[in-house]
């Protein structure tokens, strides 16, 4: 069975992308914190944005546009925690602070340091994240 890190490597089509955040967002491996540290692993390779609505996790990917989006089932508490996770990752990179409740920043990633570009927001109505990589910063 092919890592995470191994399907990272080579550029990803619609079919393996859709089955990583699929198998990330709905097999997570060490609670929310390991889940967040595979979607910034991921963020690498694959810009995307994330937003909780009616009861699912909708993936929208991004290759120059954005593209068609995924739903996979998720409760509203879980993606809040994922966006707090974001949120407390942010601040530990940062001398600004950011709050749980929406931002944008940078954050660096991985062995290589790759820089993702990260806006999100937290609140009762919305909740959205992106994830970017930074040009020239991903895995290669």
């Amino acid at each position: 069975m092919n890592t995470l890190r191994e399907k990272l490597t080579s550029q990803p089509d619609r079919t393996t992308s859709e089955e990583t955040f699929r198998r990330i967002l709905l097999q997570p491996t060490n609670g929310i914190v390991g889940l967040v540290d595979e979607l910034l692993e991921v963020s690498m390779k694959i810009s995307h944005q994330l937003d909780w609505q009616a009861d699912c996790c909708r993936v929208r990917f991004f290759d120059g546009e954005w593209k068609d989006s995924i739903d996979v089932p998720m409760r509203k508490s879980v993606f809040r925690a994922i966006l707090a996770r974001i949120a407390a990752l942010c601040n530990e990179q940062t001398s600004v602070a950011i709050s749980p409740y929406g931002g944008e920043g940078d954050l660096s990633v991985g062995a290589n340091s790759a820089i993702l570009r990260v806006a999100f927001v937290n609140t009762p109505e919305t909740q959205k994240l992106e994830l970017m990589a930074k040009s020239g910063t991903g895995v290669e």
